[in-house]
């Protein structure tokens, strides 16, 4: 059998664009790792960058689709991009085929120049990510890279999140409202008894009017007393959480329900640290999260939170499509980090040692944890296995 990643990005520039090096660096560091902090966790996409041509052809190498189950394919299109016949019919080919892949393959065109959307008339159907109306310029201009870099990092996370769960746009499809699929159920955390709660109403409100996002999250803002848990469990495949951390909020019953809830059913969670002057005791379980300062940054907590959106359902089918390559049989397959609290989920269901095993095997995602947490898990029951694609091969040589 051979491998099939879940999710690959083809950046596509011409070989005169300088800033294309730039902006593809940037979308790779986002994507799949950052080559100044390579321990970190990614979230690990494949980004090939199709930026000369190929051997002794005037257009990039041909992209092989078959290679991942679902492609997205990112053409920076500049002046000297619109002027190049090879790279239009590169570029018509590719989008051909998107139409004929169910789905499974979109074009992302963004436009650094106005000359990009008359580029091609199949082209011109696709929504543009306008580039262009940031820097005003044809070319990327240094004062201007961070705006352009922020536009399109929340953008085409967007855009990757929506392939991925098969999410349509409203404005794209001619079915109806009744015929596509729920948006994504945000639900914004906070406490009631400090000024967080306001800063909270703001950020969903910067989703509903300052963003185009609000097809995508239904933006939820929890009050007292309501089914949070029931509405949760309902919609756990589609939903995420966005807890303000804040100087009351371990204090407030409320408040830790939501994140267990959240917690027990593998949402993606985002912790945003809006403490002022300190806490009486910091909520255990808000741990093994990504978090962000608040710092008048909606639209950095946005991008991190569809990050994580991306990043758990990649994870998912990578991590399942490992295992099989290397012919195992996961017992249960996490998305996040394994810690104590694994073991209370893992309980719940049940799981038996298979008769040919020792041992109950988890995958989660790289890098592995280290000596001193993994002593801990081991300490807990010693027959769960804990590995990561990293660390499979090891098990593989002990059997």
């Amino acid at each position: 059998m051979s491998y099939k990643s879940p999710l690959a990005i083809f950046i596509i520039w011409h070989p005169s664009f300088e800033d294309g090096q730039k902006i593809a660096d940037y979308l790779y560091s986002v994507f799949c790792r950052d080559s100044d902090k390579p321990l970190n966790r990614t979230i690990g996409i494949p980004v090939y960058f199709r930026k000369v041509n190929f051997k002794d052809t005037k257009s990039p190498r041909t992209i092989n689709y078959s290679e991942s189950t679902f492609n997205a394919i990112v053409p920076l299109i500049d002046d000297d991009f619109v002027n190049d016949k090879n790279y239009k019919t590169y570029i018509e080919e590719v989008l051909s085929y998107s139409l004929i892949s169910k789905g499974k393959t979109k074009v992302y065109p963004v436009a650094i120049s106005k000359n990009a959307y008359g580029f091609s008339k199949n082209l011109g159907q696709i929504n543009f990510l306008r580039a262009d109306k940031i820097t005003g310029e044809k070319e990327c201009q240094t004062q201007d890279e961070n705006s352009v870099f922020r536009y399109l990092r929340l953008n085409i996370t967007h855009e990757l999140c929506r392939l991925m769960l098969n999410m349509k746009k409203a404005v794209d499809e001619q079915e109806s409202f009744e015929h596509l699929p729920p948006p994504i159920k945000l639900f914004i955390s906070h406490s009631k008894h400090d000024d967080s709660k306001y800063e909270a109403m703001k950020f969903k409100d910067f989703i509903n009017s300052e963003t185009q996002l609000k097809t995508f999250f239904d933006a939820n803002d929890i009050s007292f007393g309501s089914n949070f848990g029931d509405e949760i469990k309902r919609a756990v495949e589609n939903s995420a959480l966005v807890a303000f951390q804040s100087d009351s909020y371990a204090e407030r019953e409320w408040c830790r329900i939501e994140v267990l809830t959240a917690k027990k059913h593998g949402c993606p969670v985002v912790i945003v640290n809006a403490i002022k002057n300190g806490e009486k005791r910091t909520f255990p379980y808000m741990g093994n999260y990504p978090s962000i300062r608040l710092k008048d940054n909606f639209e950095d907590i946005i991008c991190l939170t569809l990050e994580q959106v991306l990043y758990n359902k990649y994870t998912g089918m990578l991590l399942d499509e490992i295992t099989t390559l290397y012919g195992l049989k996961a017992d249960s397959i996490l998305s996040t980090t394994p810690e104590l609290y694994s073991f209370l989920q893992l309980k719940d269901r049940k799981l038996d040692v298979s008769n040919n095993s020792e041992y109950k095997l988890i995958v989660y995602p790289d890098p592995p944890l280290g000596t001193e947490e993994t002593e801990l898990l081991m300490k807990m029951d010693e027959s769960y296995h804990f590995v990561t694609p990293t660390t499979i091969p090891s098990l593989i040589l002990k059997q």
